[in-house]
């Protein structure tokens, strides 16, 4: 049993006084991040989105404090702190199991609300946890409370978070991950509450505030003494340090950086592996730093951290678009600040508060804590709204065009906005300052100059009509899901010979199919008038830039069919490995036009196992001279490269066979720059690691996974893509097979199209063979597009695009905030050093 007010304890008393924050992080990551999801299919606006998730804050800042400050003066015979626990532990479990089944926006906000307003009642847990833990073992105990809160974490993005989209029936009913997440944060919350009931015993400390009647005078005068009220700088500094993104950081990483939420499971529980052997280090030192000093020294080090990132993200990556790895290290680099400085943090402040004044001073700092987060957090939304509005493109229309030349957005913007528009909703004038244009690259690379161009109108009756079908899409997407489980119910029904129930439940699935036909009609009407509009929008486009918009099938720039010379060679072991690479460099470089070699599976016969070959592609007329003198001289090289892949001793090496097949070859325009030379210098470090142990991905690697992809997709045997002569140009010569597997139509450059399938068959090619050429064009296109690359067309996109946010930009406000908290730092130092305010805390224990 542990019990509190004592001087000394053991250490597992710690141990399980802090084991709660282990729980309590898994279901933070459930309620901060998971419901995010939840909210998102009701409400996208990040102004209203933060706006909502602050709602809490308001009801906090009267009953957090009210409990913090109630607990100091009552006395029970379960103790002064547990009920308050126990009754607020008992309400966010009924809240998380409710959560994840609520329909509609209303009643989750509801759940949420009443989830929140438990978590209010137990602002008693700290201060109970407080006097269990003696002052000279608190840093100690804040080092356990990281640690056990990581592994939560851990456990959360690791496990848990990648889970949320999943869906399973099991027994006839839907069981979504989004309601395992609940439950499970649920699960661990019972088992604590079992924990703290049974395992915790508070002594009474004889208070002398014990049965002060709470009321408004008694409440301020309580919470803003002279004892109290310059401590509460030191807490409103952490709590403008502590302003991030808040919810806004998850949509940087899923919606703006393109991360799945797996993959940001994975990043957070890399970092939370580091942080299980990192808070084991620094928790050794946490009691033994002049605590005042080292927190300066880190609030610096934590905003430099921030302002490095930031510069790093947007100034030298061209892309804006971090890696994981890059994302680890920053983010692990201030987790790291961050332990210590909350380890740091947390025992400071209560140096300066007695043990009977604990529960007084949570309510006061929960107060101004709550008040900041309140500003922080809807400010953070409002500014990154703000400045979506002031510098990036509005929502409405938006058709993406491509230009015969390179031009400057001022250039664009002051031919555009020259010209008189109307908005397609209404016919009416357009203002052109409601006009925008921004270069645009599908890796994300920001520029002023640009041959392809995003083109918008801001739109606000499209606006409304799209935020019409996302709440018809939300209220569709919950239909097809009853309609599923009621499907279910009837299969079972029918299992069980029980027609009553059949025939009931068939008609409430008819019910339910007639009004979900109902909205997939209204959606289907929304998504016509949008596409009129956007395609009106286009036309507009089309007469003002004229002549300047690339013309349907130039983005083609040569294109031929030919025939190519394949060369069989047999080898002794499986293509593979090192050998192949070694026998490929050999050959590439003795014959420079060389097309591809690909390894072939030999028939097996009864005279002979299974054997392997190396077939080597080239233009007819390589070498100039026969295919027979072409053959030897590639079977000279082979057999002198040194591989084992080929009889040692040099001997000669017969090839297996000669033919030929079609071969297509053009140079086609793209929008970005396919070969990408530029390494950041953060992957520059850990590529020069990782060169030790495996070899670096090459300029090209965007090239050979489009190359890889045609391969495994459409039978595509030998094919070879190079940077065009051309800037921004993709060369293809590709062995054309019989047939092409797996043909992806798209909707591409139509003259693209008809100048392939116009093109003479050359040599032996067989009649229609350009109409494969024009299906592997097709499938190029999809491959590239996998790659961030695109095929230039005269129009690459027109429909209604919603308003742009950069999540980013919210670190402005960050970097505002923390220059707030470091101002309030150094004005309780100053208030310290007058003797305004003492270290009552440690003098209580030293007394």
């Amino acid at each position: 049993m542990i019990v509190t007010c004592k001087k000394e304890i053991p250490f597992r008393w710690i141990f399980f006084a802090v084991l709660p924050w282990a729980a309590f992080s898994f279901n933070w990551g459930v309620v901060g991040v998971a419901f995010l999801f939840s909210l998102k299919k009701f409400i996208e606006n990040p102004a209203g989105l933060t706006f909502i998730l602050s709602m809490p804050s308001f009801i906090s800042v009267v009953t957090a404090p009210t409990v913090g400050f109630v607990s100091d003066r009552i006395w029970t015979r379960f103790g002064r702190r547990k009920p308050f626990i126990i009754i607020s532990w008992t309400g966010i479990i009924t809240s998380l199991v409710l959560m994840p089944l609520m329909p509609n926006f209303w009643s989750l906000l509801v759940v949420y609300l009443f989830y929140n307003l438990s978590t209010d009642l137990n602002s008693a847990l700290d201060p109970l946890k407080q006097e269990i833990i003696p002052p000279h073992e608190r840093g100690r105990a804040v080092g356990m409370v990281s640690w056990f809160s990581n592994l939560g974490w851990m456990s959360f993005y690791f496990i848990a978070f990648g889970r949320f989209d999943d869906v399973r029936y099991m027994g006839g009913s839907l069981f979504a991950g989004e309601k395992a997440l609940y439950w499970s944060a649920a699960l661990l919350i019972a088992v604590m509450l079992c924990m703290i009931t049974l395992g915790i015993k508070e002594l009474d400390p004889k208070s002398a505030l014990r049965g002060q009647p709470l009321t408004p005078k008694n409440f301020f005068t309580g919470v803003f003494t002279a004892e109290l009220r310059p401590i509460y700088l030191l807490v409103l500094g952490a709590a403008s340090l502590g302003a991030g993104l808040g919810p806004l950081g998850n949509l940087l990483y899923i919606d703006q950086w393109g991360y799945t939420k797996q993959q940001m499971g994975i990043n957070m529980a890399v970092g939370g592996v580091i942080n299980l052997f990192i808070i084991g280090l620094l928790t050794v030192f946490a009691d033994k730093l002049n605590r005042m000093k080292a927190y300066k020294i880190l609030i610096f080090i934590s905003l430099s951290i921030n302002i490095s990132y930031y510069c790093y993200v947007n100034f030298v990556l061209p892309d804006k678009h971090p890696s994981l790895v890059e994302i680890i290290f920053f983010g692990e680099t201030g987790s790291i600040v961050g332990l210590l400085t909350g380890m740091v943090y947390v025992p400071l402040v209560y140096d300066y508060v007695r043990r009977n004044r604990m529960g007084t001073f949570a309510a006061g700092s929960g107060l101004v804590g709550r008040l900041t987060g309140i500003i922080t957090l809807n400010g953070v939304g409002l500014f990154v709204w703000g400045y979506a509005t002031l510098f990036l493109p509005p929502a409405g229309e938006m058709t993406r065009v491509v230009l015969r030349e390179e031009t400057s957005r001022t250039d664009l913007l002051a031919a555009l906005r020259s010209a008189p528009w109307v908005l397609p909703s209404d016919g009416s004038a357009a203002p052109a300052r409601d006009l925008d244009a921004k270069a645009w690259q599908a890796n994300g690379t920001a520029s002023e100059r640009g041959r392809t161009w995003e083109i918008r109108l801001h739109d606000k009756e499209s606006e409304k009509r799209s935020e019409r079908k996302k709440d018809l899409s939300s209220k569709q997407s919950l239909l097809v899901s009853s309609e599923e489980l009621l499907a279910a119910k009837v299969a079972s029904a029918t299992r069980r010979g029980d027609p009553a129930a059949v025939g009931r439940l068939g008609k409430e699935v008819a019910a339910k199919r007639q009004e979900r036909e109902k909205i997939t009609a209204e959606i289907a009407a929304i998504d016509a008038e949008l596409a009129r509009r956007s395609e009106a929008f286009h036309a507009q486009v089309e007469k003002v830039l004229g002549g300047r918009i690339l013309a349907p099938g130039e983005s083609l720039r040569r294109a031929a069919l030919g025939e190519a010379v394949l060369v069989e060679l047999p080898t002794t072991a499986r293509p593979e490995g090192k050998a192949l690479e070694k026998a490929s460099a050999a050959l590439r470089q003795a014959f420079p036009d060389l097309i591809d070699i690909r390894p072939l599976k030999l028939k097996e016969t009864k005279e002979e196992e299974n054997g392997y070959a190396l077939v080597v592609s080239f233009p007819a007329g390589s070498g100039g001279g026969s295919d027979a003198s072409l053959a030897e001289a590639v079977a000279r090289t082979a057999a002198g490269a040194g591989s084992p892949l080929f009889p040692s001793g040099g001997g000669p090496l017969a090839p297996l066979g000669t033919w030929r097949e079609p071969l297509l070859s053009f140079e086609a325009m793209v929008v970005e720059n396919p070969v990408d030379p530029y390494v950041s210098p953060i992957n520059r470090v850990v590529n020069g690691l990782f060169s030790l142990f495996q070899k670096n991905p090459t300029a090209r690697r965007k090239l050979d996974a489009m190359a890889s992809t045609l391969r495994s997709s459409s039978g595509i045997g030998h094919l070879r893509i190079d940077p065009g002569a051309e800037p921004k140009t993709l060369a293809v010569t590709v062995v054309l097979p019989p047939t092409l597997e797996g043909m992806i139509p798209t909707a591409g450059d139509a003259a693209v199209g008809t100048r392939l399938e116009q093109l003479p068959p050359a040599g032996a090619a067989k009649a229609g063979i350009a109409a494969e050429a024009r299906q592997f064009y097709d499938q190029l296109e999809v491959a590239a597009a996998a790659q961030r690359i695109t095929l230039v067309r005269p129009r690459l996109a027109s429909g209604y695009a919603p308003m742009q946010y950069d999540y980013m930009s919210g670190y402005l406000w960050m970097f505002l905030m923390s220059v707030i908290g470091i101002t309030m730092v150094f004005v309780f130092c100053h208030v310290e050093r007058k003797g305004l305010v003492r270290k009552r805390g440690v003098e209580e224990e030293k007394a």
